[in-house]
């Protein structure tokens, strides 16, 4: 019995013990309502809801967070501080200027959180001088000496704060801050660390590499393979390189980039056992990558009514919706424009018919009003163009 009562007495203080117990202090802070989120890229998803008192903001739980940046919101679901949180989980921030990173102060076992902090502040510093320095080259151009001394200066520091501990988070987001030309942009980013994912940097890299690529699909198809290779077995990575390509060319910018989404669906959503994706999901995107195979740029444009009958250099076809005002509106421009140019036949199609969801999916529909030129032998030229843009189509032609 004596040991049985040693036995409890001894795991009674672990009972109830917090394995996260992360605590913010922030001066001048009024206490109220406050979020604790988490990055998933750049969207962020509320983990729990906190309540701040003397201007202390709590965080606790039982079970360990897992490693990340995690996002304090306020109750007006504006940004207040990001935390990152490593293995050590029980520590507090105090805060004097949230808006200055080098008054962030570390209390607590919590080294990769300390380094993240004064790499922040180092970060921003060196920022804002540099973008001081560039705003004057027009009347100082030997600055891009100093920026460039800058930049070294920078690297160098972070390179200092690497710590020596296999899988350290700080080394992770460290290697992830590496800048580089297009050639060489994604050498050092760990794609392979599903911890890249944990905050926002990695979309914006991807909008700005991905933005700044030729408009030619095989191109871009060739980078998507890279960079899911580069992921290789972190499946959180791969899933999250996946969702956002295929968002970002459902409807891409440019009109002749059909083939990415093809090759997304074809050759990955449909390979691949995802999760959350349905046989219903799959089904949708399949369709849809079929019906683009006949809508891509110089395909000839599917009949719809008496289309193929008309005879003209060039024709109009405008999916619109008689209680859309933008359709109104850019049917109006049309007509202008067919009156400046009578070589070109406006064909209405009205898509709120009992044949609607044919019409939709045949046709991609995506929003009203869809217009697509066509030239005489029914060849699509153009789609998912403005109004206004048809007459730059025309006289490129």
């Amino acid at each position: 019995m004596k040991k049985l009562l040693f036995v409890f007495c001894f795991l009674l203080p672990a009972i109830g013990f917090s394995q996260a117990n992360i605590r913010i202090s922030i001066d001048n802070q009024e206490d109220g309502t406050f979020y604790f989120c988490k990055y998933i890229g750049a969207k962020t998803f509320v983990l729990d809801t906190l309540m701040s008192k003397n201007g202390m903001i709590q965080y606790k739980s039982k079970t360990k967070l897992p490693e990340g940046i995690y996002l304090i919101k306020n109750d007006k679901n504006y940004p207040v501080t990001e935390v990152l949180v490593a293995k050590k989980q029980r520590f507090t921030v105090k805060i004097n200027d949230i808006d200055n990173w080098s008054t962030y102060k570390v209390k607590g076992c919590a080294k990769e959180t300390k380094i993240y902090y004064q790499l922040m502040a180092k970060v921003h510093e060196t920022e804002a001088n540099i973008a001081a320095l560039e705003s004057e080259e027009g009347y100082h151009p030997e600055n891009w000496k100093k920026v460039d001394s800058l930049k070294k200066d920078l690297d160098n520091f972070e390179e200092s704060l690497r710590i020596n501990k296999k899988d350290a988070f700080i080394n992770t987001v460290i290697s992830s801050l590496k800048r580089h030309g297009m050639h060489d942009y994604w050498d050092d980013f760990p794609l392979n660390d599903a911890r890249v994912i944990t905050y926002p940097l990695i979309e914006n890299k991807l909008e700005t590499y991905f933005d700044n690529l030729y408009d030619d699909a095989n191109q871009i198809n060739a980078e998507i393979d890279t960079l899911i290779a580069k992921a290789g077995d972190c499946v959180a990575v791969r899933d999250y390189l996946l969702w956002f390509f295929y968002i970002k060319y459902f409807n891409p910018k440019y009109m002749n980039l059909d083939d990415v989404y093809i090759h997304i669906v074809d050759d990955y959503f449909m390979q691949l056992d995802l999760p959350n994706v349905t046989s219903s999901m799959l089904n949708i995107m399949a369709d849809r990558a079929s019906y683009l195979e006949n809508l891509k740029i110089g395909a000839k444009l599917p009949e719809i009514g008496d289309m193929y009958s008309i005879e003209a250099s060039y024709i109009a076809v405008v999916f619109y919706d008689k209680s859309c005002q933008k359709c109104a509106k850019e049917g109006r421009i049309l007509e202008e424009t067919h009156e400046r140019h009578p070589e070109m036949v406006i064909f209405p199609v009205e898509i709120n018919s009992t044949d609607i969801n044919n019409l939709l999916s045949k046709y991609d529909i995506q929003n009203t009003p869809m217009i697509y030129i066509l030239d005489k032998d029914k060849h699509i030229i153009a789609k998912r163009i403005k109004a206004e843009q048809v007459e730059l189509i025309l006289n490129m032609d």
